[in-house]
């Protein structure tokens, strides 16, 4: 999962360079952020409030996520705090190329489930 820039779509890709380098950062409390190393940019939206089949872009402000163990082995689900587990990231049902992800309904898709490694 690599992003562009601000306001620019959060795309799937293959997993290859830099852009697809995450900082996840505990918030000390119960939820976690996402910074592309690259380009600085957090994932999430300028939006506030994340709502369902939302597209996510760069965001200049962190969100908060929360990550959880998913369903497959060395798998994790990550969702938007605010959203208490109802949506979860996962590919935008928005037909472009480059594939980009968004906040979508949670579902036992494999979709939603994401791989984390620290490199």
């Amino acid at each position: 999962m690599g992003s562009m820039s601000l306001g620019m779509p959060t795309v799937l890709l293959p997993e290859s360079g830099d852009n697809f380098t995450w900082e996840v950062t505990f918030d000390g409390t119960d939820s976690y952020t996402l910074r592309n190393a690259m380009t600085r940019s957090y994932l999430g939206d300028a939006i506030t409030e994340p709502e369902p089949l939302m597209m996510l872009r760069g965001s200049p402000a962190p969100w908060a996520w929360k990550i959880e163990r998913g369903a497959e082995p060395e798998t994790f689900t990550l969702s938007p705090k605010s959203s208490n587990g109802s949506l979860r990231l996962g590919p935008s049902p928005v037909r472009a190329y480059p594939p980009s992800v968004g906040s979508v309904l949670a579902t036992d898709s494999p979709d939603q489930l994401w791989r984390l490694v620290k490199v």
